[in-house]
């Protein structure tokens, strides 16, 4: 019987501040749209300015516009894919806000008890508010001695929007069914990552999960809003891509430490 995978994503904070927030725009729409799905402890906010784009929680699709807020819940598998980032190539297009846990377990001790909810298709003006400062947050490189103090009473008000807008216990959310779903899910993202220098098949992948070669297919196109070869292209991608940055290998080296035949199959894919 298989061990249960438990990686995830893990998140690099900057000192004294327990969130991650960056601006998403034009520039960004090619790394946003090759985003393989992935899951992380923290609780993850994206809020929209400009443009649309589709998200993928946990095998459920939103199309979110401006002025909309959407959550991510701690754990969730997700992934976004962006549709048109609006009319000003120049303007952010988004915000995503990423909250380190440690601070909200401090300030809420049942946090991990509740589950946020995304039914609310337009958020209030103070969700908005926030978001923009968060926004010009993290335009900035450099940043007051002390004002990692405000951007954290600013959390704090964002949280308590949170619950306000939508928050239920989470033994009312979800099938028992549902919630292995997501686990399996989660398994074959990691087993992606364990072996994707090798020559891996669907089928083979299919097969060490139990599941038939067309149900697997309908399964994870179904959850993650890509097929498998493509997530697993793309994944071969963003690992070959860090090693082109930080190492002096050769093309044909690199493509092969990273799944590919050659540096032609790379070169085409990338």
């Amino acid at each position: 019987m298989r061990e249960p995978l438990v990686k995830h994503q893990i998140i690099e904070y900057r000192s004294n501040e327990p969130f991650y927030a960056a601006n998403t725009d034009s520039r960004s729409r090619n790394d946003l749209y090759v985003k393989n799905s992935h899951w992380h402890e923290e609780l993850e906010m994206y809020y929209a300015f400009q443009g649309r784009s589709r998200h993928f929680i946990d095998g459920e699709v939103f199309i979110v516009e401006p002025g909309r807020l959407l959550i991510t819940n701690c754990e969730s598998v997700h992934r976004i894919e962006v549709l048109n980032c609006g009319d000003d190539l120049n303007k952010v297009s988004g915000i995503v806000l990423i909250v380190h846990n440690r601070f909200l377990e401090e300030n809420f001790p049942e946090y991990q008890n509740f589950w946020f909810t995304n039914d609310k298709p337009k958020a209030r003006p103070e969700i908005c508010e926030i978001m923009l400062k968060f926004s010009e947050y993290a335009v900035r490189k450099e940043h007051n001695e002390h004002e990692h103090l405000y951007m954290r009473g600013l959390l704090l008000q964002l949280l308590y929007y949170l619950y306000q807008e939508g928050a239920v216990r989470r033994s009312d959310i979800g099938s028992i069914h549902r919630r292995e779903q997501v686990q399996t899910l989660k398994e074959i993202l990691q087993y992606v990552e364990e072996h994707y220098r090798e020559p891996l098949l669907q089928a083979e992948v299919a097969k060490e999960f139990y599941f038939t070669p067309q149900y697997f297919a309908r399964y994870f196109k179904q959850c993650t809003g890509t097929t498998f070869t493509e997530h697993l292209t793309a994944y071969r991608i963003s690992r070959a891509r860090q090693e082109l940055l930080h190492t002096d290998r050769r093309i044909s080296d690199v493509a092969q430490n990273n799944g590919f035949h050659d540096d032609r199959g790379f070169i085409n894919a990338f």
